[in-house]
């Protein structure tokens, strides 16, 4: 049967084992090298202490003399309870002894075997052997007379009072290796307890699992979707966004702006704000964009943008490129009508058949000439059903509108540049017709359309001689969501002007005063400038 481990295990083992391993190999290698320093030291310390022994007067003088002994051991007796050698032992030429802890053993000759090196060459020296103590750890040196050796010192260390101290201290480092490997074992556990919060209580099959689900999540998904970590590199992107962006090689791991140069998602890093229903053109297609920060806590880690070419770009063209307005101009032009029926009609009740005749040839030629006019000119029935419509409102609201006999459009690129054109100067009218509200003192109520076309670009003005703008608006007024009406749903128009002018890569310029009336001029040219993604091949 197989035994499973979870992953909090398997780390707190990992690090144990690793932890001991290391213990074991450090102590093993502080315990060498104590060792042998405390051996280096106490031989330092032997050595020191032969060597006061060997320059001591009264011992030189009386090594060789019959009854020597009674002086020098007495002095070696001394030497040896001061200091922490276990004996020191004075010997002349012959090896005989001088002095001993053990009396008894005064006059005989020294045992080990050591000796002969400093007797022969007078020598100083360290070394360990076996003596009538035992083991033990010895320092030679040689004691002369003048300028002749007439003996030698030993001073000496039982080993195993040498051993007894390095025990001590391996005691102490081997509970210092302890404590260290139970601190290590609790910092395993919180390390493995931590790593698993961290990845949310997952194993990594459960992990593995999530991963190939998001994927396969992820790219069938029929939108587009790029995200980005804090540095702006790209750290998912599905088979839908390479699709959209023209993107066969691998771009993981890239900087967002060597592949779309007019992103917004490094600004979201920055300002953390979402921004949703953002429109761009992509490889020449217009394409509505979502961007959502990515958060942990209060911390913005990263950022995804979401973007579709289909299903609400379709939607939102239906919203924003005419439908509402053509609706919102039949209903103007039904109005228009019953008002002139209405007129009519009592005209005739009144017997003013004249009249009646009258006004209706002045309605019908009038509206008949702009019509004309308008399908001579103006090559998109959407743009002049939606002209007819704004003329019929105007009309409601007792403005006059003025549409330059010299206009044309007979240039139409794409289906999206006429959508574009129908936003762009239906909402100019309805902002110019705005103009008036409220303001009962302009004597002429007047908007004026202009359509130029020229070779490489297409001129919209629209002038109004309403209350006009102050300039301290200026600059708010195509910020979406600000007016200067009252009610809910304002501050739109201006803002999809704008919006769609720098879809098309054009430019919008206002020239106003108050109480004289607005300008508008809108230059749009033929030709897109699809400069805003590169390959990331």
């Amino acid at each position: 049967m197989k035994i499973y481990l979870s992953l909090r295990i398997k780390i707190a083992m990992l690090v144990i084992l690793i932890l001991n391993l290391i213990l074991i190999f450090v102590g093993l290698i502080i315990i060498n090298n104590v060792r042998e320093w405390e051996i280096n030291r106490l031989g330092k310390n032997i050595m020191d202490i032969a060597q006061t022994v060997a320059h001591n007067s009264l011992i030189a003088e009386n090594i060789g003399k019959q009854n020597g002994s009674n002086i020098i051991q007495p002095i070696a007796e001394s030497i040896r309870k001061q200091t922490q050698a276990n004996f020191v032992v004075v010997i002349d030429m012959k090896g005989i002894r001088y002095s001993h802890p053990v009396s008894e053993r005064l006059g005989k000759h020294v045992v080990g075997g050591d000796e002969s090196r400093v007797l022969k060459t007078g020598e100083s020296y360290i070394s360990q052997a076996v003596g009538t103590l035992g083991p033990s750890l010895r320092a030679f040196v040689p004691i002369y007379r003048g300028s002749k050796q007439v003996g030698a010192v030993i001073v000496g260390m039982l080993m195993k009072g040498i051993e007894k101290r390095i025990n001590k201290i391996v005691k102490s480092i081997y509970f210092a290796l302890i404590f260290g490997d139970i601190l290590g074992v609790i910092g395993s556990i919180f390390l493995a307890n931590n790593v698993k919060k961290s990845i949310f209580g997952l194993e990594p099959v459960e992990i593995a699992r999530l991963f190939q689900e998001k994927n396969a999540i992820i790219n069938s998904i029929r939108e587009g979707i790029v995200a980005i970590d804090k540095d702006n590199k790209i750290t998912l992107i599905n088979k839908e966004a390479k699709k959209i962006l023209n993107c066969e090689g691998d771009p993981y791991g890239k900087d967002i702006r060597e592949i779309i140069p007019t992103t917004r998602l490094p600004i979201l890093l920055k300002t953390g704000v979402p921004e949703y229903n953002k429109e761009q053109i992509i490889n020449g297609t217009v394409i509505l964009t979502n961007r959502i920060p990515i958060k942990v806590g209060e911390e913005v880690i990263g950022a995804v943008a979401s973007f579709n070419r289909k299903n609400e770009v379709q939607k939102l063209a239906e919203e924003l490129t005419g439908v509402k307005k053509f609706v919102e101009a039949l209903r103007s032009q039904n109005h228009e009508y019953l008002n002139n029926l209405h007129t009519i009609s009592g005209l005739i009740q009144l017997g003013e058949y004249d009249k009646a005749l009258k006004l209706i040839s002045k309605v019908s030629n009038q509206k008949q000439e702009l019509t004309s006019f308008l399908i001579k000119n103006i090559k998109a029935n959407e743009i002049v059903g939606l002209l007819l419509g704004k003329f019929d409102r105007a009309n409601e609201l007792k403005i006059r509108f003025v549409i330059d006999p010299k206009s044309s459009l007979k240039r139409i690129p794409s289906l999206e540049f006429k959508y574009k054109l129908i936003t762009i100067i239906g909402n100019l009218l309805e902002n110019a017709m705005e103009s008036f509200d409220g303001n009962n003192n302009v004597k002429k109520k007047e908007v004026y359309l202009a359509i130029f076309e020229k070779k490489d670009y297409v001129e919209i003005i629209v002038k109004d001689t309403g209350k006009g703008i102050p300039d301290s608006l200026k600059t708010k007024i195509f910020e979406q969501g600000f007016s200067t009406k009252e009610g809910g749903a304002r501050g739109i128009g201006l803002a999809l002007v704008k919006n769609n002018v720098n879809i098309l890569g054009g430019s919008i310029k206002v020239d106003s005063k108050v109480g004289v009336g607005s300008k508008f001029v809108v230059i749009i040219p033929y030709t897109i400038k699809n400069e805003n993604i590169k390959s990331c091949k």
